[in-house]
């Protein structure tokens, strides 16, 4: 599938990309926030099922699956062979899959969250306090209260700064409605989809989605990472930072020749542990947040 970059694409980068400190933890600002109560210095243990996973290693190959089938997958009622896992597939891709039961939590809490978060990066650090640095969204929407909390977040980007394993990672998460891909608007569902690329540059580098679907006692989260899908995305130079690789980039040219050498350069940034980093960072920050969600959305889901 191809990218079509929005308008929180084309928006310029925030200035605080460069201007913010980065750093993990809280400090005497973000303990000043109303919301600091919620921060914990570590994340909860992950669930049962992620720790047999990443004992257990890759699933064969032959289990994974690409993008263009997520829809139908998750549309299914049950489970997958690969529920909480990676595999590499034939081109390369690494397929992550992550299970998280979430006792309590809504979709609609999700859909809050996602819109709500990216305004501070205190807020950020809440989800994942050994791994969330830094966050601002390509066009900061939370104080128009005439929109949905689906519509804060649908079309617009996340800048984040976080570690995934002990890499840093600077990227800029590029949600797109999940119509895009297919996906259905289902009462007490929702869908998290998006473009994966870095900050730094106007390449993309793989995909994710979050399926939040409703259980006897709260809801379940299924995340589906494709990584190592790379594309030189068309952004202008006012919305990428002012260095000259970027700036070159942003034109015909730049594109022109790095496009085929896109595929080898992406290959050599993906670590050989990265479907079990990025099992274990997910399966983390979505068992840690959503184990006071419900308190954090009811007392702040009308703040701005």
């Amino acid at each position: 599938m191809e990218y079509r970059p929005t308008r929180a694409d084309r928006a310029p980068l925030p200035p605080v990309w460069a201007s913010e400190p980065r750093y993990l933890g809280y400090r005497e600002a973000d303990r000043a926030m109303p919301w600091a109560g919620f921060f914990r210095a570590a994340t909860l243990p992950v669930q049962t099922h992620v720790v047999e996973s990443l004992v257990a290693g890759p699933f064969p190959r032959e289990l994974g699956y690409g993008l263009g089938d997520v829809v139908e997958r998750l549309e299914r009622p049950g489970y997958e062979p690969i529920e909480t896992g990676w595999t590499s597939l034939d081109d390369g891709v690494v397929l992550v899959s992550v299970l998280t039961h979430m006792p309590r939590v809504t979709a609609a809490m999700w859909d809050w969250w996602f819109g709500w978060h990216g305004r501070e990066s205190s807020r950020y650090k809440l989800w994942h306090p050994t791994a969330h640095q830094f966050t601002a969204m390509g066009e900061d929407r939370s104080a128009d209260r005439t929109l949905s909390d689906r519509q804060r977040w649908f079309e617009n980007v996340s800048y984040v700064d976080e570690y995934v394993g002990g890499s840093l990672q600077r990227l800029a998460i590029r949600f797109l409605d999940p119509g895009r891909l297919g996906f259905e608007d289902r009462p007490g569902h929702t869908c998290v989809c998006a473009r994966v690329s870095l900050s730094t540059r106007p390449i993309a580098i793989g995909w994710l989605v979050h399926q939040v679907r409703p259980t006897g006692d709260g809801s379940e989260m299924r995340s589906r990472f494709f990584l190592n899908d790379p594309a030189i995305l068309p952004l202008p130079a006012h919305s990428l930072p002012p260095d000259v690789p970027s700036q070159l980039l942003a034109t015909d040219l730049g594109r022109g020749i790095v496009s085929p050498l896109l595929p080898r350069m992406v290959a050599q940034m993906i670590s050989p542990t990265l479907g079990p980093d990025m099992v274990h960072h997910c399966a983390a920050e979505m068992n840690h947040l959503a184990s006071f969600l419900p308190e954090l959305h009811e007392e702040f889901r009308d703040l701005p």
